[in-house]
């Protein structure tokens, strides 16, 4: 018979993951190579998303120079391939990149939403139509926002824009889509409503929770925030099912006054190409949640609005880990050379960080507004990206 203290450490066993699926409370960047900066030959107008194919070779997408740069595993730069036009390959305003599932890179466009496709050599591989059916009996049009595709599940952030009498009507909504671009199953929507005779800008309804703040898992299943001022994140099924919510206690922030200052610089540059008098609603606080990830063993990442104040010295970013039953585990902090008010971490799926130089403002040129003027009294230096491996200890 066993006695009880063995059979209390044989539960706590089973309960807890193993040991060696659970990142180290601190993490450190080592770099492998960089590109762009003041030394380097590649300049970037604006970087903020990037794929990594079998061979390790790394797609840097410029939302600004529209085009992609082809970087080695060893850091030399490969080619670049598509630019800015209409023709085939080539696109205007694209916000995302990924690798599909044929082999393909797939260049997510802005408006109207559509999926450029084209070889990992840069040659057109046609035109994938987001929206389909659905688009069209609605009416109105459809943009795009982010993808990814993981796990069998092609995740797309989108909305969808219909004119009414007064106004308009803008449904965000966060979807599964196959592969010729037509919906599946929708996870999430936000519908938000402007009469022009009294247009007023809400900012949590033009930028609801789970817009930036999803992830897809290694299983297929969609990790979505939940609302702009909770710590709570939905866990959907690949087929729409709601399996959980994950939540823990959380007191938010306010926001500086620079982050407020830049918020309204951005909305003053939207409001001079309105003509109708405008006013706004911004939020005093930044949303809980700022992105989510899954790594390769279900654990869930969790960036928050307090993330870059927690952790060690020289920490950059703090992440919440919760298992794949939604069981917070600990927190995980970055340690690296970037600054968390101007920098930014990109991880890919082979285990490589991409350490980005100057991705705050690339983000904010990625919205069309990049030439605001936001107060800052030095130079701006050139945008760098180093590429990294995650070092425990």
């Amino acid at each position: 018979m066993l006695c009880l203290p063995v059979l209390l450490l044989m539960l706590l066993l089973a309960l807890c993951p193993a040991a060696s699926s659970l990142p180290p409370g601190v993490i450190h960047l080592d770099e492998i190579w960089r590109v762009g900066g003041e030394q380097g030959d590649l300049l970037f107008g604006a970087v903020t998303e990037a794929a990594s194919d079998t061979e390790g070779n790394v797609y840097l997408l410029d939302t600004q120079l529209c085009h992609v740069q082809v970087i080695s595993p060893e850091g030399n730069h490969i080619r670049t391939i598509s630019r800015e036009g209409d023709g085939p390959g080539e696109v205007r305003r694209p916000r995302d990149v990924l690798l599909l599932p044929d082999q393909t890179i797939g260049l997510l466009e802005l408006f109207p939403a559509k999926l450029v496709k084209l070889s990992l050599e840069g040659e057109p591989r046609g035109v994938v139509t987001i929206g389909g059916n659905r688009a069209a009996e609605a009416g109105g049009f459809t943009a795009a926002s982010r993808c990814v595709y993981r796990g069998g599940t092609f995740l797309l952030a989108g909305q969808h824009t219909a004119q009414s009498e007064s106004g308009q009507c803008r449904v965000q909504f966060l979807a599964r889509i196959s592969e010729a671009g037509e919906e599946r199953v929708r996870y999430r929507e936000a519908t938000m409503t402007l009469d022009f005779r009294k247009l007023c800008f809400v900012e949590r309804d033009l930028q609801p929770a789970f817009n930036n703040a999803n992830a897809v898992g290694p299983d297929g299943r969609v990790y979505a925030a939940q609302a702009w001022d909770r710590y709570a994140i939905d866990v959907f099924r690949p087929d729409g099912e709601r399996e959980r919510v994950i939540e823990r206690e959380f007191e938010n922030r306010p926001r500086t006054e620079d982050e407020l200052k830049r918020i309204h610089a951005l909305f003053d540059a939207s409001d001079r190409n309105i003509p109708y008098e405008v006013t706004r609603e911004i939020e005093s606080a930044p949303p809980v949640i700022t992105s989510l990830r899954v790594d390769d063993q279900g654990i869930l990442w969790v960036e928050h609005s307090r993330s870059s104040e927690a952790g060690p010295a020289g920490a950059m970013v703090t992440y919440d880990l919760f298992d794949a039953e939604g069981r917070y585990l600990r927190a995980v902090s970055i340690v690296c050379e970037g600054d968390p008010e101007s920098d930014g971490l990109e991880f890919l799926s082979d285990g490589r960080v991409l350490l980005i130089k100057g991705y705050g403002l690339a983000g904010m040129a990625r919205t069309d507004l990049g030439s605001v003027a936001l107060g800052e009294e030095e130079e701006t230096p050139p945008l760098e990206v180093i590429c990294c491996r995650m070092r425990t200890g």
